[in-house]
Parts: structure tokens; C-alpha cells; sequence
């Protein structure tokens, strides 16, 4: 099926719901954590996530499919978190959580990859393809952290050093910062991984941050001359 015009600035809205959720666990931790519990914490988050797939589904426009897809994925999500509130005591079931965190990874790919079309078919020299880099980078960061969540669920004693996990508190703001200075390759060093597949996984994010930079930038010069050479 054919894809549709992207509209004017579309990923705004995916930028808009990327910020809201960068954003959302450091202001939890810094302002909420020591007012309400762990189960309230979590709701806000995972309200979070769902106020980000409602905001960002438009993004997907450009694509009847696409849409389509992350529409549903964006009404599950929401789903899960109403049943989340009618059902306060599944908080900590691993299985809800996985869930919960898979959805919301699929919308993440999802996205990612119908702003890479946008992005690396160079046909597009405005802010909208600018705005979509962007999104990219991030969602690349956002991607990873989720997937370090995930694992972090099913393993968490002795994955990383400079992180005690316990029942009181969330991590997913520590695993946002830790995702963003391993894709950047800053490498801080007060949050390493000791798990053998989280190394990977932390090895294979700075691949995946470097390589990306390295094709957007040759892409866009290479893309800028050809204009400047056909002027």
C-alpha cells in the first residue's frame, strides 16, 4: 500500500512524547519518591508510558500500517495500565511488567524505524528530517534502557555494580542515564555492567551510537553537496 505525505513537522509529537518520558523518572525520583510508595511511583511511570504512545502514534501517520500498528500497541499499553489501576496488587508481578515493558519496546522500534525511512531516504531537506534524527538518537537510548529493565526483572543480583536493586525504590531513571552515557560512549564509570549479557548488550549500544552518527553525518554532507552540485 502506497505510504501517505508525512504531515507538516510530524515528529514533533514523537519528540514531544520523548521528552516527556526522559524527563518523567528524574522529576519522580527528585520530587515524588519520598511522598508517595513504590506502587504509586510505578503507576506514574507506567502512566508515562501511555501518555507517550498516545502522543507519539501520530508520528506514525506518513503510513496507514504503520499507524495502524502503533495504535494498537499505544491501546493496549493503556489498557494494561487501567487494569493496572483496578488492580493495584499486580504491581510487582514480573510477568505484567515484561508486558508492559515489551509494548511499549515494539512502539519504540516501531517508530524508530518509520523515521529511519523518513530520515535515510535523503529526499527530505526541512526541519521535519532534522527533528526525526533526533528522535532516532533518542529512541535508540530509550530502547536500550528498556531492554536493561527487562533484563534487569528476571536478573537482578549482581547485573550491575553501583546499582543495589530492592523492592522500595525504581530504577528505570538510572537505567535512562546509564543507556545515554554508554550510546554516547562517555563511559562515566559509576554504573558498569557485571552481567556477561549486559556487557554485550552495553558493547553492542556503543556500536549502534557511534554507527549511527557516522552514517547520519557522511549521509548529510553527501546528501548537501549533491543539492549544492545540482544548483
Amino acid at each position: 500500500m502506497k505510504s501517505k505525505s508525512p504531515q507538516p513537522n510530524n515528529f514533533a509529537f514523537l519528540l514531544t512524547g520523548l521528552m516527556l518520558l526522559i524527563l518523567l523518572p528524574p522529576c519522580l525520583r527528585l520530587f515524588v519518591a519520598d511522598k508517595v510508595d513504590t506502587e504509586t511511583q510505578w503507576a506514574l511511570l507506567l502512566m508515562g508510558f501511555s501518555l507517550y504512545a498516545i502522543i507519539s502514534v501520530w508520528s506514525l501517520y506518513q503510513n496507514r500500517w504503520f499507524f495502524l500498528i502503533g495504535l494498537a500497541l499505544a491501546l493496549l499499553n493503556t489498557a494494561l495500565v487501567v487494569v493496572l489501576f483496578l488492580h493495584n496488587q499486580i504491581i510487582y508481578s514480573d510477568s505484567f511488567t515484561i508486558n508492559v515493558f515489551l509494548i511499549v519496546t515494539l512502539f519504540s522500534v516501531l517508530n524508530c524505524f518509520s523515521a529511519g525511512r523518513y530520515v535515510f531516504s535523503w529526499q527530505h531537506s526541512d526541519a521535519n528530517s532534522l527533528i526525526g534524527a533526533v528522535c532516532i538518537y533518542l529512541l535508540l537510548g530509550f530502547i536500550y534502557a528498556l531492554l536493561y529493565t527487562m533484563f534487569c526483572v528476571f536478573w537482578p543480583q549482581g547485573a550491575f555494580q553501583g546499582m543495589v536493586f530492592a523492592n522500595e525504590t525504581i530504577h528505570f531513571d538510572r537505567f535512562l542515564y546509564f543507556s545515554f552515557v554508554t550510546l554516547t560512549t562517555s563511559g562515566y564509570g559509576d554504573i558498569t555492567p557485571l552481567n556477561p549479557l549486559l556487557r554485550t548488550l552495553a558493547f553492542l549500544e556503543m556500536i549502534t551510537g557511534q554507527f549511527y552518527m557516522a552514517v547520519l553525518v557522511s549521509g548529510l554532507v553527501a546528501h548537501f553537496i549533491g543539492l549544492r552540485m545540482s544548483r
